[in-house]
C-alpha cells in the first residue's frame, strides 16, 4: 500500500473547508482517539510538536498521527474517515475506498500476537471483522477470521504442546489442539467428542476458503454470507479454545 498516495487523497477531502466533511485539527484527533486512546488532545498534541521543533500543519501533523498507527489499525482509522465524508463526496470517497481495499490491491495483511488471548482480545478481534464486513471489505474479513484462528492455536500450543511450535499450517495446527484437548477432556470423563472433532473440521473450511479469496486475488471475491458465517465459527471456536488456554 502506498500510504502516502492514500493520505494524500483523503487529506484533499478533510481540507474542504466551509464543507461538513472539513475536519480540523481536533476533530481529526478525536476520530483517531477511538482507535489509538493514548493520543492527547489537540491542544497537547500540538505543545509537544512545538518543543519537539515539529511543523504544526495540518497537512503534516495529521500524516505523522496515522503513520504512527500499526497498518491494521490505519485501514481501521481511515475507514472511520471515509464513513464520515462519504455522504458529502461519495465519489472521491468510492475512489479512495477502492485504492484503499480493491480495485487492484491486496487484501490487507492483518498481525495478531499470539500471546496471552483472552475473552477481551478476541472480542477486539471479532469486531474487527465486524467492521471489514459492514465496510463490504469481506475478503478482509476472511483474513481476519483465518489469522485469528491462527493466534489462538499457536498460543493453545505455546502453553500445552510446546513441542511442535515449528508447526506453522492452519489446519495441522488446529488437529494438534483438537487431539490435546480430546486427551484432556477424556481424564475428566465423557464428554461429547463430536464438539471437539468438529474444530478441525471447521478450521478447515475457514482455511480452504480464505485461501480461495487470498491476497493472491485482487477482486472481492468472497460473499457477505461467508464472511459473516467465517466470523461467527471463529467466536465458537474461540470461545471453546479461551476454557483451555
Amino acid at each position: 500500500m502506498q500510504w502516502i498516495s492514500a493520505y494524500t487523497r483523503l487529506f484533499n477531502i478533510l481540507d474542504r473547508k466551509d464543507t461538513p466533511a472539513y475536519h480540523s485539527g481536533s476533530q481529526f484527533i478525536r476520530v483517531v482517539q477511538q482507535f489509538d486512546p493514548g493520543l492527547p488532545s489537540y491542544s497537547l498534541y500540538i505543545v509537544q510538536r512545538q518543543k519537539a521543533g515539529k511543523s504544526t500543519s495540518r497537512r503534516d501533523f495529521y500524516w505523522d498521527i496515522l503513520n504512527g498507527l500499526d497498518e491494521a489499525t490505519r485501514y481501521e482509522a481511515f475507514r472511520a474517515f471515509l464513513d464520515n465524508v462519504s455522504p458529502h463526496y461519495p465519489e472521491e470517497s468510492q475512489e479512495l475506498s477502492a485504492y484503499l481495499f480493491g480495485g487492484g490491491n491486496p487484501v490487507p495483511k492483518v498481525k495478531i500476537p499470539v500471546d496471552a488471548w483472552n475473552s477481551e482480545r478476541l472480542n477486539v478481534t471479532l469486531a474487527k471483522i465486524d467492521n471489514a464486513i459492514d465496510s463490504g471489505n469481506f475478503n478482509n474479513a476472511m483474513t481476519l477470521a483465518y489469522t485469528c484462528l491462527e493466534g489462538l492455536y499457536k498460543s493453545y500450543i505455546r502453553k500445552h504442546s510446546p513441542e511442535n511450535e515449528s508447526q506453522t499450517e492452519l489446519i495441522p495446527l488446529s488437529k494438534i489442539v483438537r487431539d490435546d484437548i480430546v486427551v484432556k477432556l477424556d481424564k475428566r470423563g465423557p464428554f461429547p467428542q463430536q464438539m471437539v472433532t468438529s474444530i478441525s473440521t471447521l478450521t478447515s473450511a475457514i482455511a480452504n476458503s480464505r485461501n480461495s479469496f487470498s491476497d493472491s486475488h485482487f477482486d472481492n471475491d468472497a460473499n457477505r454470507w461467508l464472511a459473516g458465517y467465517s466470523r461467527d465459527l471463529v467466536n465458537s471456536l474461540g470461545r471453546l479454545l479461551l476454557h483451555f488456554i
